[in-house]
C-alpha cells in the first residue's frame, strides 16, 4: 500500500540514489549550462526511482499520489528551480527526454536506445519536476523558465543603442529606452510618453510599446498583443508585472534588463515545449492497443520482405508500456492545464 512506497522512498535526504545516477542528478542542478550534445544526459538513463520495479509501486502511486508528489518537495528539486534560470538545464532535460521518447517509439524492437524501465523512470522524474514548476509559476513564468532561460542578453543583438540611463523620470528628447529581450533578441524599446488617462489608453500605449517585437516575430504577434496576459520580468529582481505598468515601474526603479513573457507558446521552430506536446501525443497514440506501430522494422529482418509488408499494429501491450502511457498522459494534462499550445 502507500506506506510501502513511502518506506521505499525513505526520508527526503535519502531520495537521491548513490553512485553514477546520484552524481548525474546533482550535476543537473549546478549553475553551469550542460549542452544537449553532452554525454552527461545519457547518465540519467541510470536513474531508477526507489521502489519502481516493485509490483505495487504504481498501485501505491495512484492510491495515494501525494506520496510520490512529496518527491518534488525535496531540496534537490527546489535547487533545480533556483538554478534553472541561469543554467537552462531543465529545458535541456526536456529536450533530451522528448528525443529519447521519439527514438524509443520509432526505433526497431531490437535497437531501442534504452530499456522500457529506464524510459519509465525518467518520465516519472520528469513528471515530478514539471509538477513542481507548474505549482510554483504562473503560465508566463513557466514559459520563461522552459522557453527563454538563460536569457543571454550579453550576446543577444541590440536593435538600437540605449538612449540615456538612470531613472526614467522626465521624458524629454533623450528619454531613456528600456532593453527588453524576447526569444534571444534584445530591443531597446521607447517608453510611453506619459501616464495614460484611462485603462483603454494604457492598453493601447502598451501594444504600441511592444510593436517592434510584433514586427520582428509576426508569428507570435497575437500573443504579444494580448496585453492582459503578457508580462515583463526584471532580470535584476525576478519581479514580473503587466506591460501597462512599464512607465510607472521604470520611474520607480530605473532602467533594468527586462524579458518579455507572453502567456502562449512561441511558434518558433526552436521551441522546447511544442515538440514535447507533439511527442507526448504521438507516443500515446502510436503505442496504444490496435494502433499502427511507428517502430521501424527489425534490423535483423529480411529487408526485401520488410519493404513489402503491411504496417504492423500493436496487438498486445506490456504492463510497463501501459504504465508509461499513464505517466505521459499525466504530463500532457499537467502542461495543457497551464500552457496548452494554440
Amino acid at each position: 500500500g502507500p506506506s510501502s512506497l513511502a518506506a521505499a522512498m525513505g526520508n527526503k535526504a535519502s531520495v537521491l540514489p548513490e553512485g553514477p545516477a546520484g552524481k548525474a542528478l546533482r550535476e543537473m542542478i549546478k549553475p553551469e549550462p550542460i549542452a544537449i550534445t553532452d554525454s552527461f544526459w545519457f547518465e540519467l538513463l541510470k536513474v531508477q526511482l526507489p521502489g519502481l520495479l516493485k509490483a505495487d509501486f504504481f498501485d501505491s502511486h495512484y492510491a495515494d499520489p501525494a506520496v510520490l508528489d512529496g518527491l518534488v518537495r525535496d531540496a534537490y528539486f527546489l535547487q533545480l528551480v533556483a538554478t534553472n534560470e541561469t543554467s537552462g538545464n531543465f529545458r535541456t532535460f526536456l529536450r533530451f527526454w522528448a528525443r529519447l521518447l521519439h527514438y524509443y517509439r520509432t526505433s526497431p524492437y531490437d535497437a531501442k536506445p534504452c530499456t522500457l524501465s529506464a524510459a519509465l523512470s525518467l518520465s516519472l522524474l520528469c513528471r515530478s519536476l514539471l509538477k513542481q514548476f507548474a505549482e510554483c509559476f504562473t503560465a508566463q513564468e513557466l514559459l520563461f523558465q522552459l522557453e527563454q532561460v538563460p536569457p543571454d542578453v550579453a550576446k543577444s543583438p541590440s536593435a538600437s543603442p540605449a538612449e540615456g540611463s538612470g531613472k526614467g523620470k522626465g521624458y524629454g528628447e533623450n528619454r531613456a529606452r528600456l532593453p527588453v529581450t524576447y526569444r534571444g533578441q534584445r530591443v531597446f524599446l521607447k517608453l510611453p510618453e506619459s501616464e495614460p488617462s484611462d485603462l483603454a489608453a494604457a492598453k493601447s500605449a502598451a501594444v504600441s510599446f511592444l510593436e517592434p517585437f510584433c514586427s520582428q516575430f509576426p508569428e507570435d504577434a497575437s500573443a504579444l498583443r494580448d496585453i492582459d496576459r503578457c508580462t515583463l520580468r526584471s532580470l535584476d529582481t525576478g519581479e514580473s508585472f503587466g506591460v501597462v505598468e512599464v512607465a510607472e515601474r521604470v520611474a520607480e526603479a530605473g532602467i533594468q534588463e527586462m524579458v518579455l513573457c507572453p502567456a502562449s507558446l512561441p511558434r518558433a521552430r526552436g521551441s522546447v515545449l511544442r515538440p514535447v506536446f507533439r511527442e507526448l501525443v504521438d507516443f500515446i497514440v502510436c503505442s496504444s492497443f490496435g494502433a499502427i506501430s511507428s517502430a521501424s522494422p527489425s534490423l535483423h529482418g529480411d529487408a526485401e520482405a520488410a519493404d513489402n509488408q503491411v504496417a504492423s499494429r500493436n496487438l498486445s501491450l506490456a504492463p510497463g508500456m501501459m504504465r508509461l502511457q499513464a505517466v505521459l498522459l499525466e504530463i500532457l494534462l499537467l502542461l495543457a492545464a497551464v500552457v496548452a499550445p494554440r
